[in-house]
């Protein structure tokens, strides 16, 4: 059984031909070759993409988009995705990768990044910036590539401001586009953060709102009241969406038998996972694959 790997910043490294190294970020410009991979992942790192020229298909969690330049594409790391070239349309692209460990580093507020939704909404993944915006953002990715390839003694500290102002450019389109109102990172609680990575580490295995409260020393009713006041959700709702995002994305493996992904998700028995993907789409896992292939 073929698990959704989550690939490490040296493996992304190796698939682009570059150097491994124990930095935790690295910059890559990829120019009209194909250098993307069908199979669906995770990664360990964020990024931002810049789409200079022709197109790709992304697929993140469940939407599928065509994506044309000029356009920022930005994905973080509990993002099951694929991309793949457009073969009429051969696309030029500049992409940085970092761990938000680089990002954050003497950071007051490590949950900055909490604050921007397009790294893990699936809806918002990518944005279209104006003329002038273009502009900005290819001056800032030529810096960084040119700060990269001369192995500039202060390398880290510039490309981690330059990501800082990624963000916020990326941002600012965003919030131009769609009138998306930002979350308040600063107002953001610890246990939201705690939450969340605990969450995508260990939902294939745990699914009770006690084994998540326990860990985190609150109790149930706490934790659930916490999260429905940041985010709109409980802590089973979250819990029961990050299992059926996983089933749905495994289902559309037809590689992968029903009673393959039910145990994947470590469920008793495939009758019950049956059940519980009934419950949370209307449908049986078979009526799924069906419909999404």
């Amino acid at each position: 059984m073929k698990k959704i790997s989550t690939y490490s910043i040296q493996h992304q490294q190796k698939m682009f031909n570059l150097p491994v190294s124990n930095k935790d970020f690295f910059f890559v410009e990829i120019g009209k070759s194909s250098l993307f991979y069908p199979e669906p992942r995770r990664s360990e790192t964020y990024s931002i993409s810049y789409l200079k020229e022709g197109a790709i298909y992304v697929q993140a969690g469940l939407y599928t988009q065509r994506v044309t330049a000029p356009a920022i594409i930005t994905l973080g790391p509990t993002v099951v995705r694929t991309m793949q070239e457009d073969p009429d349309n051969p696309p030029v692209m500049q992409i940085l990768f970092f761990k938000d460990s680089f990002l954050l580093a003497n950071r007051t507020n490590v949950f900055y990044l909490m604050g921007f939704d397009f790294f893990e909404k699936d809806d918002r993944h990518y944005c279209k910036p104006n003329t002038e915006a273009t502009s900005r953002i290819a001056r800032i990715f030529t810096f960084i590539k040119d700060t990269v390839q001369s192995g500039h003694l202060h390398e880290a500290e510039i490309v981690r401001s330059s990501t800082f102002i990624l963000i916020n450019e990326s941002d600012a389109v965003h919030r131009q586009q769609d009138g998306g109102i930002k979350i308040n990172a600063d107002n953001l609680q610890p246990i939201v953060a705690n939450f969340k990575k605990l969450l995508y580490k260990e939902y294939r295995s745990q699914r009770t709102v006690q084994f998540y409260a326990d860990r985190l020393n609150i109790t149930p009713k706490h934790l659930s009241e916490q999260l429905k006041k940041f985010t709109g959700k409980t802590a089973g709702e979250w819990i029961d969406e990050a299992i059926i995002l996983e089933a749905k994305v495994l289902l559309q493996n037809k590689k992968l038998s029903v009673a393959e992904v039910s145990a994947q998700l470590n469920f008793a028995d495939q009758s019950v996972f049956g059940k519980f993907f009934k419950a949370h789409t209307e449908f049986t896992p078979l009526q799924y694959r069906k419909s999404a292939l």
